[in-house]
Parts: C-alpha cells; sequence; structure tokens
C-alpha cells in the first residue's frame, strides 16, 4: 500500500506537469478531461484499505478505468456495446506499452489473477446452467490462460478475461445483487480491488509517461463533458 501511494504520487506529479503545459496551451481537451478524472476516482480509491474496504476500492478504482475508456454516441443504432469499447481500448494500450507495465503488473498479481480466473461466479456462461459439471468446465479456462502470463505477445489473453472477471465483479456490487462486506466472496472482492487498482494505477502511469496522451484522436469524444447550464432554475 505504501508503494502504491508512493507510485501515485509520483505518476499525479508527472501529469500535473504536463497538464499545465497542455491547458496553457488549449490543447489535447479530451486526455486532460479523463486523467482528471481518472485521478479524481483513483485518489479516493486509495483511501479504502484492503481488507476492511476492499468493496469501496474495487468500485472507485473500476471507475477510474471507466472514465479512461468510455465513449457514448447519442445515436443508438451507431453505439457500440460498452465492453467492445474497454476491449479496443486494452487492446490499443497493451500494444502501446512498450515497457511492458502491464505485464509486469498481471505477474506481480498472478495468485491473485488466477483466483479471480478460477471463480465460476464470475464467468457469464456459469450462470446460464449453474450445475457442478459447468462450474467443473469453466473452472478450466483459466490453466490455458494462465500459459500467457510470460508471453509478452499474448499479454491480452490474459488481461481481457481477467477484465470480464472484474466486471462481473463490479456489476454484482453496484447492482446490488450482492451484501457489502460479505465473507461469501471476500476472497474474489479483495483479489479484484487489487489487481483492479494497480493496473489502473499503471494504466495511468503508462498514459503519462509514455507519451499515450498526445494521440488525441484515441480520447475523443469525451462522455458528458463539463457544460455551463442554458438556463438556471430560480432558486
Amino acid at each position: 500500500t505504501i508503494y502504491n501511494m508512493g507510485l501515485f504520487s509520483s505518476i499525479e506529479s508527472i501529469w500535473l506537469t504536463k497538464h499545465k503545459e497542455l491547458f496553457q496551451a488549449e490543447t489535447h481537451d479530451a486526455i486532460r478531461l479523463r486523467m482528471h478524472r481518472a485521478f479524481s476516482w483513483m485518489r479516493k480509491a486509495q483511501e479504502f484499505e484492503i481488507p476492511e474496504n476492499a468493496d469501496a476500492r474495487l468500485i472507485f478504482s473500476w471507475i477510474g478505468l471507466n472514465t479512461l475508456y468510455a465513449k457514448w454516441d447519442s445515436n443508438i443504432h451507431n453505439r457500440e456495446p460498452e465492453w467492445k469499447v474497454r476491449e479496443e481500448f486494452l487492446r490499443w494500450i497493451v500494444k502501446k506499452d512498450v515497457r511492458g507495465r502491464i505485464q509486469g503488473v498481471i505477474l506481480e498479481n498472478r495468485k491473485h489473477c488466477d483466483r479471480l480466473l478460477s471463480e465460476e461466479h464470475l464467468i457469464n456462461s456459469y450462470w446460464g446452467n449453474p450445475t457442478e459439471e459447468e462450474a467443473r468446465k469453466v473452472r478450466t479456462k483459466p490453466r490455458k490462460i494462465g500459459k500467457h502470463y510470460h508471453d509478452a505477445e499474448d499479454v491480452i489473453n490474459v488481461l481481457i478475461p481477467l477484465i470480464k472477471c472484474i466486471a462481473m465483479l463490479r456489476s454484482q456490487l453496484v447492482h446490488g445483487q450482492s451484501t457489502y462486506g460479505s465473507s461469501a466472496n471476500r476472497d474474489v472482492v479483495e483479489a479484484g480491488a487489487k489487481v483492479v487498482f494497480d493496473l489502473v494505477l499503471t494504466l495511468l502511469q503508462v498514459i503519462a509517461e509514455d507519451g499515450l496522451w498526445e494521440d488525441d484522436s484515441v480520447w475523443q469524444p469525451v462522455s458528458y463533458p463539463p457544460m455551463k447550464p442554458h438556463f438556471r432554475r430560480d432558486s
């Protein structure tokens, strides 16, 4: 936790210097807004300790992730599903992560990643047929995924199923399909909170330090940009 707090402060300091330059130049509005939002949620996430407040750390960290990739199209017929937008973003950022930081954070958290990937309750197909047979079937997947941990070219094949599991866990929490602090899911919530916090911190580092903020087309459009009200209701 101390290491993470130090890394968070370091990354935020680097980004604030860059943010000031971009703000003065009146450029790169999209990534400035995304990073501002992401840091605000991650700053709050780190206040919640694991294991005591793992639920809260997971939820706030996920919001930090969401603000980096989310896009919204007012035309419902052209709108891509969120999972697809997220997957495209993850594929892009892993490809741009030339220092292998994302792979590094997954390897550091391998024990927690394995725990998440082997939990049948976080696999969508299991709930279509929640039986012992189906549970056994989905639990074989982590062994196949585990073959990709050490291959830099295949890290995306670990990251995408891992994020799918955390997304399922996040949905169970925020939609009230789980009890706050429940002992029934403590292992996976604690693992998820650790992994998603460390991962988002790493993504912020890659964006800030490796110049990924420069590609304006990736970060536009930003959902719900700040706007002044057209009309103010009298109080």
